[in-house]
């Protein structure tokens, strides 16, 4: 007896309808008798009801992206890819040893080994507690995983279980970060290790421990926030509570959790076994979010794939700008619409004012970001000014990005060169009047790098040395920030100089490019490092970060000249170069000539 027609009158059957039983059918003809009862398939090719009424075996799935991996291997240049691996292996081995030589190897004093058992531990659980809320906070965006279009496109709209599908990007996600956490643990391990009681293998295990436990905690927050679909502003206050949690556990007695990745990383010290439990509360975290990932959102995985393959590229050709721009729209940064306060109209100041309303309409969430990492910088100056010096390093790093944020009104002119044709003033004064209101900003900024640095060290002679360094480290982040914005202004009017330079010398020059403001921005720490000399050599530090600062100072105020006649530099650079050229061509003709 034929099977009776349930549908509605003048309803018809779907096209996925009519073809669901086929598709199941070829799929269970296709799999071994062991696979059918994994897929949910029984063997007539019919199994437990869907909601789409379509069954897709994963393993069907898994064929494909095995396929798609040979095709992708078969394409790959293993000698240029294995001269990148032994290049990037050979840098990373100088830097460690860099870094062991700069640290040195004399023991820490009987204090320093007690405020290392003190502090140590709180400041490592900030580390994990930062991790944490960075993956809430993506999780709430659509992240951590970026997946490809074709991802998204075709495998998360097909009728195959999200969770399964997404489970293996997900664990190899997850394996990348671990990695890269166990290794850099390991690698501040190690350094630990040579001024701190112990070997030098146990220190590096427990730092590879630890790092690995915030690589597993941060991704394991990203996916579940990810998974329960975290409204942005609900992650961003959770995050913000567990940061706080964390750093009043570091400045105060309220124990935080968090501690226990901090006692693990300095376990050679002294066993604490309740740090133990960090271990199976990263795992089970992790677990959770591996359990949500079924409830990803698909447009806001469209949009992070997309985002995120053009974050790529523009890195991969070093074009800082565009990564800043596509970095704030993938964390979806979005300016006020109006300021924080309005400013008054002055017919004489219409740059600067334009120029303070846009940093007033800076989000909250920058403002504290730079305050952040201007905390970060004032804290990594201390160390390197009592103990290890190359904490400079970071103190540049995270000064150089608080002078990006900073030098945003110049950043806009630059980006939009051709808006400012119609206004009667040379090109390179109206680049350095976007200057001041940048310096301002970062004036604040110094403040507050001064009073975190103050809070450490509450001494005279510290509040003297602070008062000196701030502001031109400040400036000199600035001044790196602005070369490296103002270098990439395109010049249409002009030919490109690495048509007319040898490639050995264009190399040279993109290599410069890309480090020297990295290396102005370190620059600007000077005055810390000439304090540190002048107090070794029973001198007054204020008197040597008075020097130091002095240097950096006409270092800010070369940068800005640089800024105002940087056209007509390379104007007369690249005349230069064509009357050479064009004085090369005739001297050969005239050889020729004479040969003839």
């Amino acid at each position: 007896m034929p099977d009776e027609d349930t549908s509605t009158p003048g309803e018809q059957p779907s096209d996925a309808e009519l073809a669901a039983p086929d598709a199941a059918t070829d799929d269970a003809d296709s799999l071994p008798e062991d696979d059918l009862e994994a897929t949910g398939l029984d063997a007539d090719g019919h199994g437990a009801p869907e909601a789409d009424g379509i069954v897709v075996s994963p393993l069907v799935l898994r064929d494909l992206r095995r396929q798609r991996r040979k095709r992708r291997l078969a394409g790959i240049e293993w000698f240029d890819a294995l001269y990148r691996a032994y290049l990037t292996g050979g840098i990373g081995i100088v830097v460690v040893l860099f870094l062991s030589s700069a640290v040195g190897a004399e023991q820490v004093t009987a204090s320093g080994l007690h405020d290392v058992e003190r502090y140590a531990p709180a400041a490592i659980g900030v580390l994990a507690a930062l991790a944490i809320g960075i993956g809430l906070r993506s999780g709430s965006r659509g992240g951590p995983l970026a997946l490809e279009r074709a991802e998204v496109r075709y495998v998360l709209l097909a009728p195959v279980d999200r969770r399964r599908a997404l489970l293996a990007p997900a664990l190899r996600q997850a394996r990348f970060v671990t990695f890269v956490g166990a290794v850099t643990g390991a690698i501040a391990g190690q350094l630990a290790g040579r001024r701190l009681p112990g070997a030098p293998v146990p220190w590096a295990l427990s730092g590879a421990l630890a790092g690995a436990l915030i690589g597993i905690a941060g991704i394991g927050a990203g996916f579940l926030a990810c998974g329960w679909r975290l409204p942005r502003w609900v992650a961003t206050v959770i995050a913000g509570l567990i940061v706080a949690w964390s750093v009043a556990d570091l400045v105060g007695p309220v124990p935080s959790p968090f501690a226990a990745v901090g006692h693990l990383a300095i376990w050679p010290l002294g066993l604490v076994w309740w740090a133990l439990l960090a271990i199976p509360a990263a795992v089970v975290l992790l677990a959770l979010g591996l359990s949500r990932l079924g409830r990803l959102s698909l447009e806001a995985a469209e949009r992070r794939t997309a985002l995120v393959g053009q974050l790529r590229f523009a890195a991969t050709v070093r074009d800082l700008r565009t990564v800043m721009v596509l970095r704030r729209q993938l964390i979806q940064e979005q300016h006020r619409t109006r300021p924080w306060w309005v400013l008054r109209n002055h017919p004489h100041s219409t740059i600067w004012r334009r120029d303070l309303h846009g940093i007033l309409r800076f989000p909250l969430v920058r403002l504290i970001r730079m305050a952040a990492l201007t905390a970060i910088a004032a804290v990594a100056l201390n160390i390197a000014y009592h103990d290890a010096v190359p904490a400079v390093i970071v103190a540049a790093f995270a000064l150089y990005l608080v002078g990006l944020d900073a030098i945003e009104p110049l950043s806009q002119e630059v980006d939009q060169a051709d808006s400012s044709d119609s206004i009667p003033m040379e090109r390179g004064v109206l680049l350095v009047h976007h200057l001041f209101a940048p310096a301002i900003l970062l004036a604040g900024f110094a403040v507050l790098g001064g009073g975190v640095a103050y809070a450490i060290n509450r001494t005279g002679t510290a509040l003297a040395v602070i008062a000196v360094s701030a502001l031109p480290a400040v400036w000199a982040a600035g001044a790196g920030a602005v070369i490296s914005v103002a270098g990439e202004e395109a010049e249409p009017s002009m030919s490109n100089t690495n048509q007319i330079l040898p490639p050995e010398v264009a190399g040279m020059r993109l290599m410069f490019r890309t480090v020297w403001p990295v290396v102005v921005c370190t620059v600007g720490t000077l005055p810390v490092l000439a304090a540190r000399g002048a107090d070794s050599s029973d001198r007054s530090p204020v008197s040597g970060a008075v020097q130091g600062a002095m240097g950096v100072l006409l270092l800010v105020a070369l940068t800005g000249l640089w800024l105002r006649y940087r056209q007509e530099i390379k104007a007369w650079w690249r005349q230069t170069l064509s009357e050479g050229q064009q004085e090369s061509k005739r001297r050969a003709a005239e050889r020729t000539k004479v040969q003839s």
